[in-house]
């Protein structure tokens, strides 16, 4: 299976909100619904054969677009840092485990920083007796309670900062700002994580200049993203229903989509 996505925002949005519709069989307005996203936004999810005509006939309407496979490398397919240190030759990288790795810095690709989140929201149904003056009078004393019933909510939410290096050949480095050692930064340390995922990005940037930089996935990376399996799950128990949340899948997407766009010429 593929998705098709866009990576721009289209300069001609009732043409290609027809090539979406024609494709893929949805209404004008649902077309239309599908590229208001901010790109990178998914359009849908195929097979291989209508995916490539939808990016072929779009292409032709002047959007850049592009089609990947729905499964998209994940963490485990990358090179998690433990500690890095940035030479004059290129990014050394050692992971928590296996081999150090080293990029040097004419490879790097593309660099792209983002958000990932995770929530919980609990839902339970909560049934309260209280003494009520009223029925207690119309009842001549029989009932002197009332029931009621609430729902009562609470949730938790847990961000984390990612940096993902692409190399030109296809590897990425991953710095996790709830893995990485931060004392490699030495004096550029700050005391807080996300400062500290700054300032790597910041040196990142100056180390490769030439490479495509991008920090939209700060915002996108934790939204829901339409024909991205796995990002919600709920389950309930006599009176209680979790609800877990999980963007990780949906930055996975938008870094590959952007990944390839680079690859191809369609970024910046």
């Amino acid at each position: 299976m593929k998705l098709v996505a866009v990576v721009r925002t289209p300069e001609h949005p009732e043409d290609a909100a027809r090539a979406v519709a024609a494709a893929t069989g949805v209404t004008l307005a649902e077309g239309r619904m599908r590229l208001a996203p901010e790109p990178p936004a998914l359009v849908t999810r195929a097979e291989e054969g209508p995916a490539e005509s939808l990016v072929a006939a779009l292409t032709r309407c002047g959007v850049a677009a592009l089609a990947v496979d729905a499964a998209v490398p994940t963490d485990a397919d990358r090179v998690v840092a433990d500690r890095f240190s940035l030479e004059s030759a290129g990014l050394s990288v050692r992971p928590a485990f296996g081999e150090d790795a080293f990029l040097p810095w004419p490879e790097v690709l593309a660099i792209l920083r983002g958000l990932r989140a995770s929530r919980t929201q609990v839902e339970r149904d909560q049934a309260t007796r209280s003494f009520s003056v009223g029925l207690a009078v119309a009842t001549g004393g029989l009932r002197m309670t009332r029931q009621t019933e609430k729902t009562v909510r609470s949730s938790e939410e847990t961000a984390e900062q990612v940096i993902l290096v692409y190399a030109r050949d296809g590897r990425c480095f991953l710095v996790s700002e709830h893995r990485l050692d931060v004392s490699c930064l030495g004096p550029g340390l700050h005391p807080s994580s996300a400062a500290n995922m700054a300032e790597v990005a910041r040196l990142l940037r100056a180390r490769a200049p030439a490479a495509f930089h991008d920090d939209r996935l700060l915002r996108l990376g934790r939204r829901p993203l339409p024909f991205v399996a796995g990002g919600e799950s709920r389950s309930t128990l006599g009176t209680t229903t979790v609800t877990r949340t999980d963007s990780r899948g949906s930055l996975d997407v938008l870094a590959e989509v952007m990944r390839r766009a680079v690859a191809l010429g369609l970024l910046p």
